[in-house]
């Protein structure tokens, strides 16, 4: 919990009771999804998504609210700035302000293009990990997820490529030992991995979901 300038608490972390529903309405709803081309968008990836991840009962009925490509605004930053922090792909809410949330960044692995082949590790770890780290996304939270829309299938695969660019990272994504994708530790039954990052005023978790499109 943070305090605000005259010395009380403003701010609350993220429900953690929360979390392991939204992590497992991902995996249940994304098995689901498919890519409707070989190159599909990220983004319409995400909106369809989240088009199924709105009629299950814990989103359609509270307490939690999840968003689609929200605006992040930060509060601490100058109020006559023009341009907000970014914009995240899915937001979870639960009712205990703006700045309470749990962040949900998705980025597309293994794309074949004609003529090339994207793998989108360096793109997943640099341009999303990356973000949780130094406050872009989640500022004041203990957690956050990653969802990899893996387009070959190849899920072993892309666990690999990950966990080579997280190696070349390390010090920048301020990881904690074994500095790499573990098993989730929070829901042990399912296929999430996690990493553990050493902040400078906090702890962050980002959680990783691996889809198959």
């Amino acid at each position: 919990m943070i305090s605000d300038h005259l010395g009380g608490p403003y701010r609350r972390l993220f429900p953690q009771k929360h979390i392991p529903i939204i992590l497992l309405l991902l995996l249940k709803v994304g098995k689901k999804l498919r890519k409707q081309s070989g190159t599909d968008r990220e983004d319409w990836l995400t909106t369809r998504l989240y088009r199924q991840l709105i009629r299950e009962p814990s989103f359609r009925d509270g307490p939690l609210q999840i968003h689609l490509q929200p605006d992040i605004v930060n509060s601490d930053v100058d109020p006559e700035k023009n341009r907000v922090e970014g914009r995240l792909d899915l937001q979870v809410s639960c009712g205990y302000g703006v700045e309470v949330y749990f962040a949900i960044e998705a980025k597309r692995l293994r794309v074949s293009f004609p003529g090339t082949f994207f793998s989108g590790s360096r793109e997943y770890v640099t341009g999303g990990m990356m973000r949780f780290v130094t406050g872009q996304y989640a500022p004041f939270m203990e957690a956050g997820a990653m969802l990899g829309y893996i387009y070959d299938g190849k899920i072993k695969n892309a666990h690999s490529d990950i966990d080579r660019h997280i190696l070349k990272h390390e010090k920048a994504l301020k990881l904690k030992e074994p500095k790499k994708l573990t098993p989730s530790t929070l829901i042990t039954h399912q296929y999430i991995d996690e990493t553990k990052h050493d902040l400078e005023n906090r702890p962050f978790t980002v959680y990783h979901i691996f889809l198959a499109v």
